[in-house]
């Protein structure tokens, strides 16, 4: 029997979902859609004329797996709904996890059966199995290191409350902190900060840095880790998505990787 998708927020990522289903590349069914733009979801309803239109982000009763790909406040108003009704939640904005403390403590306090229905992807980066493996002995520093291109961060909130000016020829360093304050200044493009915390030391011990840089063209994350085990470096260097820079083209496969699983 096919999954039963139900796809919350259709930008790159919930679309490349859709076109995955479609082209019979995940054995599934996007069953019903949500989106703030009424054109987004006429689009899907026009490629797919069986899908449902969702009235509201927590109207998913007749599907199986819910994947958010739209904020953390999304994140947020679906996590009760999702919990009680037992199905399997794929939240792509994973920072909402460590920036919203009432959420987080929900997420920290479920029992293992509840909480093995919430499948966090692996995102931009990876190496969890290692790195998960790692914790078992315990970590001892944890850092994230995300380079992107000068473009990604123009216009940016955070550059222009901080009055950060880009350097046309070098890098510069935007964010020096812990994982909690990247993922609520960059909501939309660090959830790895928080994907890396809830695999380590949490949203206030694991460090990240940010990094504008012109010299490049890729999304790039390096992990570092000290632990008892060991010393270890991670380095994933991405394409950004075709549509949407500021996405690993990545993090919409994770997605994809994440429903095959089930």
């Amino acid at each position: 029997m096919k999954k039963k998708i139900g796809i919350v927020g259709l930008g790159y990522i919930g679309q490349t979902i859709s076109d995955a289903i479609n082209e019979e590349k995940i054995d599934a069914e996007v069953r019903a859609t949500y989106d703030i733009d009424e054109k987004k979801m006429q689009k899907i309803k026009a490629e797919s004329p069986l899908v449902r239109l969702m009235s509201h982000a927590t109207d998913f009763q007749d599907c199986d797996i819910v994947v958010e790909c739209a904020t953390q406040k999304v994140v947020e108003e679906l996590f009760d709904a999702i919990v009680e009704s037992g199905k399997y939640f794929i939240p792509m904005s994973i920072g909402a996890f460590i920036t919203l403390p009432a959420l987080y403590s929900k997420y920290l306090e479920l029992d293992e059966t509840k909480k093995s229905k919430i499948l966090l992807p692996s995102g931009a980066i990876g190496g969890f199995d290692c790195i998960e493996t790692i914790n078992l002995e315990g970590v001892k520093s944890a850092k994230l290191i995300t380079r992107k291109p000068n473009s990604v961060f123009i216009n940016h909130e955070y550059i222009i409350s901080h009055k950060i000016e880009l350097d046309d020829d070098s890098p510069t360093t935007i964010f020096e902190g812990n994982a909690r304050l990247a993922a609520s200044s960059f909501p939309r493009s660090i959830n790895v900060a928080a994907r890396l915390a809830l695999s380590t030391l949490g949203p206030e011990e694991t460090l990240v840095e940010i990094i504008a840089d012109p010299t490049i063209s890729q999304n790039i994350h390096m992990i570092k880790i000290e632990s008892t085990v060991g010393a270890y470096s991670f380095k994933f260097a991405n394409n950004p998505s075709p549509t949407n820079p500021k996405t690993s083209w990545l993090a919409a496969l994770s997605a994809i990787h994440t429903i095959k699983k089930i």
